[in-house]
């Protein structure tokens, strides 16, 4: 997540990363609960996988497919999980 993901939505996943500023639309707040709670996990291994165009979201949204294995994916998914206030508490990837 520091690596590829933090710059964007931010360390601690409040969508505040150092290059965030400029991205229209803004990128997603993975510490939001009420919004990262209502997603799927495949809707979230999607977005990582293929990108954000891949689901309707922006395509400022790099794929990650190509560099990341579908395991790491997974993991990358359960770690956003980790981030959302309130708690997920679905079935976690």
């Amino acid at each position: 997540y520091a690596a590829n993901c933090s710059s964007c939505h931010g360390p601690k996943g409040a969508g505040d990363g150092p290059l965030s500023a400029g991205l229209q639309p803004a990128p997603a707040k993975h510490a939001d609960g009420a919004y990262m709670n209502a997603l799927t996990n495949e809707h979230l291994f999607k977005v990582v996988k293929e990108g954000g165009a891949a689901v309707g979201r922006s395509a400022t949204m790099a794929p990650w497919g190509t560099s990341m294995s579908d395991e790491e994916i997974m993991g990358l998914v359960a770690f956003m999980r980790g981030l959302a206030d309130p708690p997920y508490t679905g079935t976690m990837p």
